[in-house]
């Protein structure tokens, strides 16, 4: 497979370079690096300071509130975005379900990339992925409230 197909792959399966051409989506790429973890080892601890966005290129990973998995990432997920972009500490923790290869930006890069002519793609797509996963929280949470009125009318 040429560097340009395995580009175009990546566009097919890593939702933050919806439309991206695979020249853009390698000029990302190299601002960036892989890098690997085992199996149960941990990318980044709730609470820790965070400037890395992350891109899951093989592997899953869990996302964890507490001890408690709030969310799964798999190939062509992002995570980490979050304390890159509000500048606060975790808001979870991240750990390899299995052996995980993961590109991952700074934000010093990032920021950097955001002003090359596809960064306004790369951003509108980072803000709908946070869109989506915000909808999917207000949905859990509209039906944990329905459940709670539930057991509240039952008693």
């Amino acid at each position: 497979m040429g560097s340009q197909d395995k580009y175009a792959k990546y566009v097919e399966r890593v939702r933050i370079f919806k439309g991206l051409s695979s020249r853009e989506v390698e000029d990302f790429l190299h601002c960036g690096k892989i890098i690997h973890f085992r199996e149960g080892q941990t990318v980044f601890h709730e609470g820790m300071l965070g400037n890395n966005l992350f891109i899951v290129l093989g592997g899953k990973v869990a996302i964890f509130k507490k001890s408690r998995i709030i969310a799964h990432c798999a190939v062509g997920d992002t995570f980490g975005e979050m304390a890159v972009l509000n500048n606060r500490p975790r808001s979870a923790t991240a750990s390899a379900l299995d052996d995980l290869k993961l590109f991952t930006i700074d934000e010093v890069e990032l920021k950097q990339v955001l002003h090359r002519p596809f960064g306004q793609k790369i951003l509108f797509n980072i803000i709908h992925v946070l869109s989506e996963r915000l909808e999917n929280a207000n949905a859990r949470g509209s039906d944990l409230a329905d459940r709670a009125e539930l057991v509240g009318a039952s008693r």
